[in-house]
């Protein structure tokens, strides 16, 4: 199966949920989040296609490609917003829910 070009734009319900493993995280965005595996350039697309219907934060310098994770914090509150965090950094704070 080749790239999924519409798999940037997958609807929040439909990414899987995953748990901090880190208290400082817990306290600042939620125990749970909804995410994904993208990259930082199909964040950019996510975003400049989203980001007028949902919060969304900025994405980051697509110099380079790298691989991460949009993810979806304070879900279910006033709070939620869309990031896109690196694949290494993301690992460091969430887990795949069991």
């Amino acid at each position: 199966m080749g790239y999924d070009h519409s798999k940037k734009y997958i609807d929040v319900n439909a990414m899987e949920t995953y748990v901090s493993i880190d208290n400082e995280i817990t306290k600042l965005y939620g125990k749970t989040v909804k995410a994904m595996e993208i990259s930082n350039i199909d964040y950019k697309q996510r975003y400049l296609k989203l980001n007028k219907s949902r919060k969304m934060k900025s994405p980051p310098s697509c110099g380079r490609i790298f691989l991460g994770f949009v993810v979806v914090r304070n879900l279910n509150t006033k709070k939620e917003y869309e990031t896109w965090i690196p694949d290494i950094a993301f690992g460091d704070m969430y887990e795949l829910r069991k």
